[in-house]
């Protein structure tokens, strides 16, 4: 099968739902941002899979860019451009000095993190004076995943969580709604049943199309939070 897969057009192989994601997700960031002017160095914190890499480079006045995650970074994508290293490191202990960064980057981190006071004052600690957060965290009701220690946050949480510790939330939206809660839905179906846990055969183009759609029609209940806070 990997092998009948791998000569499939790009459009027709199976995609990650993280595609989807991005497609979802990044426009809602994009509108976070508006008004907001970043500069200098910026901590991906939980970067994951990289899936915030070219998006963050192409983010005009960001100079440096910190890769972090429990595990080293994917180098990969890395080679060749200075402006961007990978390092591992806990939320909860952030391996850098104090005031390091003017932009923190932390998108579906939080909920994983059981002392959750702790990470938010790292990314405090790490933060320059006036520097900016950019968090997302699902928001109840929100699937169910065994790696979570907890659902979610509704925005009185987060605004708690990020007071407690110097922050000032200054915007947030929603996102992942009904049409992107349909096209979990059905991914992971395809997953398990068709793919056997393997792959979800949903072809590219249809993921791609359906998350644009969603993307255009944010409607019925969400499943995820973004705010961007300032450090005061």
């Amino acid at each position: 099968m990997p092998g009948l897969v791998s000569r499939l057009p790009h459009f027709l192989r199976p995609a990650y739902i993280d595609e989807a994601r991005f497609v979802v997700q990044s426009s809602v960031f994009l509108h976070l941002l508006e008004g907001v002017t970043l500069s200098g160095r910026c901590l991906n914190a939980g970067c994951g899979e990289m899936l915030y890499y070219r998006w963050l480079d192409s983010t005009p006045g960001l100079t440096h860019f910190v890769h972090m995650d429990l595990q080293t970074a994917p180098a990969k994508p890395l080679y060749g451009n200075q402006r961007h290293e990978a390092v591992p490191g806990s939320l909860t202990e952030l391996p850098f000095p104090d005031n390091s960064f003017e932009f923190v980057f932390c998108t579906e981190v939080l909920e994983h993190i059981p002392d959750h006071h702790q990470a938010a004052a790292e990314i405090s600690r790490v933060l320059s004076g006036g520097g900016f957060a950019l968090i997302s965290t699902p928001t109840p009701p929100a699937p169910f995943d065994p790696n979570h220690v907890r659902e979610g946050y509704r925005l009185e949480e987060m605004t708690q969580l990020l007071e407690a510790h110097g922050f000032v939330v200054e915007k947030h939206l929603y996102t992942f709604h009904f049409l992107f809660r349909a096209l979990y839905v059905v991914w992971i179906f395809l997953l398990r049943r068709v793919g056997r846990n393997q792959f979800s055969p949903m072809p590219r183009f249809v993921l791609r199309g359906w998350s644009h759609l969603a993307r255009m029609l944010p409607f019925g209940k969400p499943w995820d939070i973004a705010v961007i806070a300032r450090k005061v």
